[in-house]
C-alpha cells in the first residue's frame, strides 16, 4: 500500500520520496517487494515522472531500494531491519515514519551560570538556571543527548514528568505561557568525551555532530538554550539556499523549499 500525502510548499519529489520512505520503514512495503512501476507511481501520486525518478534517486542513495534493469525497483533486503533511518532530529520525522522514539531524563535541577551560557541567556553569571539532560533513541538504538538551560523564572514552571513526553520548547510555551518566535542555530563537529561515547554508544573521540540552539520571543528575548549532540552516521541536515545576485557580487540566502523543473 502507497500513502499518498501531500503538502503545499515542499517539493513533490520531496513528498513523493517521504512518503515511499515511510512506507518502507514502517514496513507497509516488505523487503524484497517490487514497488510499482515509474508509469503508476506517476498516476498514483499524480506527479510527472521526473518528479517520481528524483524521488526514487533518492531512496536508492539511501540503500532503500534496488533498480533492477528489465525487472522495476525493489525494496532492498535489509531496508527495514538492518538500516538504522537517517532522520532530521524534529520530532515531526519520528511521528511521520511511525518510528520509535525513547527519550530518558538523565538530569533535571538547578545549576548556576557560567559565563558563556550567561551571555547566550541575557541572565548575570551565577545566576540559577534550570539544566535539563536527556537521551533520545531510536528504535531503542542512541540518536542524540540533550542539553537544555533555560531562566530559572520559566524553567520552575516545567514538570520534570512530561520530559520524556514532549519537547521543551513545546513545554516552554504551553506551561510557563510563553510563546517562541524564532530560534538560531549552529552546527560544529566535535569529539565525542568519556560521557558522549557512553551516552551514544561510540569510540572515545568518535566524531560527533553538535547543535547549539537558542529559541526568542516575539521581543527578541532569549528563553532556552540547547546543546544537542547526534551521532553523525544517524542525522541529516536538509536546507534550501538561493543564489543572489547583487551588482558587484553573489551571495546564498536561506530559502523556502523549491519546485524543481519538470514537476
Amino acid at each position: 500500500m502507497i500513502s499518498r500525502a501531500r503538502s503545499k510548499g515542499i517539493p513533490l519529489y520531496y513528498q513523493v520520496m517521504r512518503s515511499l520512505k515511510e512506507d518502507i520503514l514502517s514496513g507497509r512495503c516488505a523487503r524484497g517487494e517490487r514497488l510499482p512501476s515509474e508509469h503508476e507511481l506517476t498516476r498514483i501520486f499524480n506527479v510527472s515522472r521526473v518528479v517520481v525518478r528524483q524521488a526514487l534517486d533518492i531512496l536508492e542513495g539511501e540503500g532503500l531500494v534496488e533498480r533492477m534493469k528489465g525487472k522495476g525497483t525493489f525494496v532492498a533486503e535489509d531496508a527495514a531491519a538492518d538500516k538504522a533511518p537517517v532522520l532530521s532530529g524534529y520530532i515531526e520525522d519520528f511521528l511521520r515514519f511511525g518510528i520509535a522514539l525513547t527519550v530518558k531524563v538523565l538530569e533535571f535541577g538547578l545549576v548556576k551560570a557560567s559565563p558563556d551560557v550567561a551571555s547566550v541567556l541575557k541572565v548575570e553569571e551565577g545566576a540559577d538556571l534550570l539544566y535539563v539532560k536527556r537521551l533520545r533513541l531510536v528504535e531503542g538504538r542512541p540518536f542524540s543527548v540533550i542539553e537544555n538551560y533555560l531562566p530559572y523564572e520559566i524553567g520552575k514552571l516545567l514538570p520534570m514528568a512530561l520530559m520524556e513526553d514532549q519537547p521543551v520548547m513545546t513545554l516552554v510555551e504551553s506551561h510557563a505561557g510563553v510563546p517562541i518566535e524564532w530560534a538560531s542555530q549552529v552546527f560544529q563537529a566535535v569529539s565525542a568525551d568519556a560521557d558522549l561515547a557512553t551516552l551514544l554508544d561510540l569510540d572515545l573521540m568518535a566524531p560527533v555532530l553538535k547543535m547549539t540552539l537558542t529559541a526568542f520571543t516575539a521581543e527578541n528575548e532569549p528563553v532556552n538554550l540547547a546543546n544537542v549532540y547526534f551521532r553523525s552516521d544517524r542525522y541529516n541536515h536538509h536546507g534550501y539556499l538561493r543564489r543572489r545576485r547583487t551588482s558587484d557580487h553573489l551571495t546564498w540566502t536561506v530559502a523556502e523549499p523549491i519546485q524543481p523543473a519538470g514537476a
